[in-house]
């Protein structure tokens, strides 16, 4: 794993980037968008086993800290939803300049899912693909306050842009939520221990069977 500083000088970002093994002609990479607040914290073991296993299996994988958060520069307060899309975004730019990569994979947990699932549905073309794990939507009305999301952020409308996403999306339920999906999806149940609930984190527990439905997803 290689740490590192990225952004820009009002707006500096930490990175952890995961390369391709072996490195020789890969061509595949994947931005890991994370949760927010105390789900960030719990869930950071778990993302951490994904990104090297993704590298293992010959993908380039960078993992990021949205401003004000984890070990990017800011304080507390000093985000907002449009600000943590715009540090989406510089990491994806970030992860194609550093590996050449024209169409990224996006893997989101929770706020990271819905995030990632906007940027997407804006852009499919540039996308490979999209995992939304256990992603925060509006037909979930409390789903918002458990992840300690301030009251500024909004969550992805899935309704109204399901039909948007990437051709190749999946909507990897771990947590029991039942969504009422009307568009050509793809949905799988992989039922687990929430890796963003506290008392999984404090166990030391990963979702193995989770995350290797995600890698096989993506391979």
């Amino acid at each position: 794993m290689m740490p590192f500083l990225f952004g820009s000088r009002e707006r500096r970002l930490f990175g952890a980037y995961d390369p391709a093994q072996p490195t020789n002609g890969a061509d595949r990479a994947v931005l890991i968008c994370p949760p927010w607040g105390n789900e960030y914290i719990f869930a950071h073991r778990t993302l951490r086993h994904l990104a090297l296993r993704l590298s293992q299996k010959g993908f380039h994988v960078l993992r990021f800290d949205y401003y004000a958060t984890g070990d990017s520069a800011g304080e507390d307060g000093e985000n907002d939803y449009a600000g943590s899309y715009a540090d989406l975004q510089m990491a994806r730019t970030e992860l194609k300049e550093m590996t050449g990569v024209a169409q990224i994979n996006f893997v989101g947990m929770r706020f990271g899912a819905s995030l990632a699932a906007e940027a997407t549905a804006r852009q499919p073309r540039e996308v490979a693909s999209l995992v939304m794990w256990d992603p925060l939507i509006k037909q979930l009305s409390e789903a918002a306050e458990l992840a300690d999301i301030p009251k500024n952020f909004s969550t992805f409308d899935f309704s109204e842009h399901a039909s948007s996403l990437p051709a190749r999306s999946l909507l990897l339920l771990t947590s029991g939520q039942k969504l009422d999906v009307t568009e050509p999806l793809s949905t799988s149940f992989a039922p687990c221990k929430p890796p963003w609930f506290e008392q999984n984190a404090q166990s030391g527990t990963i979702p193995r069977d989770a995350i290797q439905h995600v890698i096989n997803w993506l391979e």
